[in-house]
């Protein structure tokens, strides 16, 4: 029964030595963590170029409508640098 024994013993001191190199070495943590923030920089990535790509095909179909330039000029109040704008006032009731 002894042999039996030293044997499973031998197996888990076995495993402590292997997990005592793996976890002691910082090589080996620091392989982990790079791979880790590997990872979510991946996914982080993927994540921008799906918006980019979604941006890209807003920017797309905004350039297409003809109508943008006078949307903007009438909601926005936008003007060119070269151009001046002139407001008047609404007339009023007793000038009709």
């Amino acid at each position: 029964m002894k042999p039996l024994r030293f044997k499973f013993k031998l197996k888990y001191l076995a495993i402590l030595a292997l997990a005592a190199l793996l976890l002691g070495n910082r090589g080996f943590r620091s392989l982990v963590k790079n791979y880790r923030e590997y990872r979510l920089l991946k996914a982080e990535k993927a994540q921008l170029e799906l918006q980019r790509r979604d941006l890209g095909n807003k920017l797309e179909e905004i350039s297409k409508k003809p109508a943008i330039e006078q949307a903007a000029r009438k909601e926005l109040g936008l003007i060119r640098p070269d151009e001046t704008e002139y407001r008047f006032p609404p007339p009023k009731e007793s000038d009709k």
